[in-house]
């Protein structure tokens, strides 16, 4: 089963749904639907997208990116075991993805908001 979620994030903090116009896709699997939405984000929010993914087993994983008002990525976090990574992108936005998890009710027990490093061999 696959759910993607397009959300607003206002600067003031509000989190809400993007009301643009909805223009019908073909989807994913032959059912149910899906839509390509256009918005104008005004200046100082952020596009959220959330990604999630649910195999047989019922375990969830996938992506929550952020986008900034130009289009620009802010960041992109994976989410799995109940845990948020940091996937690409800058930090400082990883308060926007707990809110945003918050808000919809994602539970996580632990997040990992720094950059990963490359590894060195001995």
């Amino acid at each position: 089963m696959r759910r993607r979620i397009a959300l607003i994030y206002s600067g003031n903090g509000e989190i809400k749904e993007p009301r643009g116009k909805r223009k019908p896709i073909k989807p994913l699997y032959s059912s149910g639907e899906a839509f390509e939405i256009e918005e104008v984000l005004e200046p100082g929010s952020y596009a959220v997208q959330i990604d999630l993914v649910m195999n047989s087993r019922k375990k969830v994983k996938g992506y929550i990116t952020i986008y900034k008002d130009n289009g620009d990525l802010a960041i992109r976090a994976k989410y799995s075991k109940l845990k948020l990574r940091l996937s690409s992108g800058d930090p400082k936005y990883g308060s926007i993805i707990e809110r945003v998890a918050n808000h919809l009710k994602i539970p996580y027990k632990n997040v990992n908001w720094t950059p990963n490093r490359p590894r060195t061999r001995r």
